[in-house]
């Protein structure tokens, strides 16, 4: 038997009904694939998060005798398998639930990956240390569940979970596994996509450090120059303003020497600043 609930309460009410006692409402939000046989009781949980944090996460309740499941509308459809593709076996209802589910997820995670590299592809051409951190983040979280649910694929092939059969599909259950691998590997390559857009940051971060140093440094230059002229008749005023000292010249040699003083330090400034610039 198999039960889908888009409703959350009615999805609770059902599992009372069978006498589940664990906390359902814990696993609503939860950000991380969550899975646990309870062997006393014979039935097994599974819980997917979405990729939107705000968005409730599917729910699955395994067993021999009943298979209910809590979907959100927002969830991506299943993928229906045709009765010819099915064989008859142990676990068959529960094991094609946990197909269906782990399969319309990967497909969730595909959408949300082909998102984030259409972000990523945007930021070659106008990188920003920001938004490719933000890629990054959003590419993480994919990644952690990504290889979270690809853990649960390759131990229900390893009959680790009690109700979950491959024998039931198992060239479905191979192209599912497949699926959850390639997945996990594009999001390796978003990654070092990302990486590059870092560089590709530092690069231009290094660029316009450079470019700011060089313009400190032709306005210190004019500055030196400016200050090195102005110097020149303030000295030789201050020298010759002294008494004992402006007597023993005339004023004339003193307009000579200050105008002969305020060319040599302009000559000199003029390949001073040819040398900066």
């Amino acid at each position: 038997m198999i039960k889908k609930f888009t409703d959350f309460h009615k999805f609770k009410e059902s599992a009372k009904e069978h006498k589940i006692t664990s906390d359902l409402d814990s696993l609503y939000n939860l950000d991380i694939v969550f899975y646990e046989d309870y062997d006393d009781d014979n039935y097994m949980i599974l819980s997917l998060p979405a990729v939107d944090p705000s968005a409730p996460n599917q729910i699955l309740i395994l067993s021999r005798n009943f298979n209910i499941a809590y979907i959100p509308e927002s969830s991506k459809k299943f993928k229906k398998l045709k009765l010819s593709k099915i064989k008859k076996s142990k676990y068959q209802a529960s094991t094609l639930l946990f197909y269906e589910v782990i399969s319309a997820a990967l497909g969730t995670y595909f959408l949300e990956l082909a998102a984030i590299k259409r972000e990523a592809h945007k930021l070659h051409d106008a990188p920003d240390i920001d938004q490719v951190e933000i890629v990054s983040k959003r590419n993480r979280e994919v990644r952690d569940i990504a290889e979270d649910v690809l853990r649960l694929c390759i131990e229900a092939e390893e009959e680790e979970f009690k109700y979950v059969n491959i024998d039931v599909i198992p060239y479905e259950f191979d192209i599912l596994l497949a699926r959850a691998r390639h997945l996990v590997d594009r999001i390796k390559g978003v990654r070092r996509e990302t990486d590059v857009l870092r560089t590709k940051c530092d690069i231009i971060e290094t660029r316009k450090l450079n470019k700011r140093i060089e313009l400190l440094t032709k306005v210190m230059a004019i500055l030196t120059v400016v200050g090195l002229i102005i110097s020149v008749p303030n000295t030789v005023a201050t020298v010759f303003g002294i008494p004992a000292v402006s007597a023993l010249f005339s004023f004339d040699f003193i307009i000579e020497l200050t105008i002969i003083s305020g060319i040599i330090a302009i000559a000199l400034s003029y390949f001073y600043v040819r040398e900066v610039f």
